[in-house]
């Protein structure tokens, strides 16, 4: 499955009225030809904002989004309405690895309570070394998910990026959190729980680098 990663920069002090005016005039048209599954604030970063999106029928998607900002009604009116609110966006493709939760099972799980509630997620990117990536992957869904979603922290989405969009042998995962507080807790037992040392250790032998950020929800994002 292919996803929609994009990234926006809403003007200084416009981020409120952006992300309002996103509900009501952008996300009923992208609708229609992917499924949003997240909307977030990037947290302490003022001007930034993060679109996760399934497209159901891969690059063909990108067609009928092309569509939507060309030719259809409300895609035309928003794309000159978005110029007042952001100055800058950057749009990448990414492929679900196999045990990344699609859109449909995000959905199915909400019903069971996971991506319900969280008011914050976590964005963490591996830089893998060359020959290494396979390896790495069986042990982040072997070693890592089992172990930190016992913590109650949720994959909610890894990947890899498509094509020639991102750097080779870049891993990128989403987590969810409950809150600052949960994510303090998770911090403390990293330091002590000995199957997450071991994955911390792991990690070392197998990434050049990795890096974070924390994600905000807005309230009408599925991951929320």
């Amino acid at each position: 499955m292919l996803y929609l990663h994009e990234n926006t920069y809403p003007f200084t002090g416009m981020m409120d009225e952006y992300v309002d005016v996103m509900r009501t005039d952008l996300i009923p048209g992208l609708d229609r030809h992917m499924t949003v599954m997240g909307i977030f604030r990037v947290a302490f970063r003022h001007r930034e904002t993060f679109f996760l999106s399934e497209l159901p029928k891969g690059v063909e998607s990108l067609e009928g989004l092309s569509n939507f900002v060309m030719h259809e009604r409300d895609g035309l009116a928003w794309h000159r309405e978005g110029f007042r609110y952001r100055d800058e966006w950057f749009d990448s493709l990414l492929e679900g690895l196999p045990f990344s939760p699609t859109a449909a099972t995000i959905e199915e799980r909400r019903k069971q309570g996971d991506f319900t509630g969280n008011t914050l997620y976590y964005r963490l990117s591996y830089g893998v070394l060359p020959g290494k990536t396979d390896e790495f992957v069986e042990a982040f869904e072997k070693e890592l998910v089992p172990v930190v979603g016992k913590m109650g922290m949720k994959l909610a989405g890894c990947y890899r990026w498509f094509g020639a969009c991102g750097e080779s042998g870049e891993i990128i995962s989403f987590w969810s959190v409950k809150n600052w507080a949960h994510w303090g807790q998770i911090r403390e037992a990293m330091g002590k729980d000995p199957d997450l040392r071991r994955w911390l250790d792991k990690r070392s032998s197998l990434c050049a680098e990795w890096s974070y950020k924390f994600l905000i929800p807005v309230p009408y994002s599925m991951l929320h």
